[in-house]
């Protein structure tokens, strides 16, 4: 068993937090109830993988915040390792994106599903 975390990477630079424009991923803020002594591993994940990741899971129907679409895409890094084939890998999403609904990132989601043509259900009657 192994317990990794999610950090931020500003730019392109790994290491201590740059800009980012990773929402709930504070500027190297250490919760109180984070015991840093069972983190196995810290997995930096870029804003534009995060971004990228977050729209994914919108479109399976997983509404996420930034932050969540950055742990998702960890625990993905993670499980393409050779050394985790076969493992089972858990990511913990710790919000749900109904208050990102209106974040310019997803104004192209936005518009679609705005475009959608209405389809009637038939319910057997």
């Amino acid at each position: 068993e192994q317990m990794l975390i999610t950090e931020a990477k500003g730019g392109t630079k790994e290491g201590p937090q740059g800009p980012h424009r990773i929402q709930g991923i504070g500027a190297g803020i250490i919760p109180k109830v984070l015991d840093v002594s069972i983190v196995d591993e810290v997995v930096a994940i870029s804003s534009d993988e995060a971004e990228s990741m977050t729209q994914e899971l919108w479109m399976m129907g997983l509404p996420t915040g930034i932050s969540a679409g950055a742990i998702v895409a960890a625990a993905t890094q993670v499980a393409a390792r050779s050394e985790n084939e076969g493992k089972m890998i858990v990511a913990i999403i710790p919000s749900f994106g109904e208050r990102y609904f209106t974040h310019p990132m997803f104004a192209k989601v936005k518009k679609e599903a705005e475009e959608m043509k209405k389809q009637e259900v038939n319910m057997g009657n």
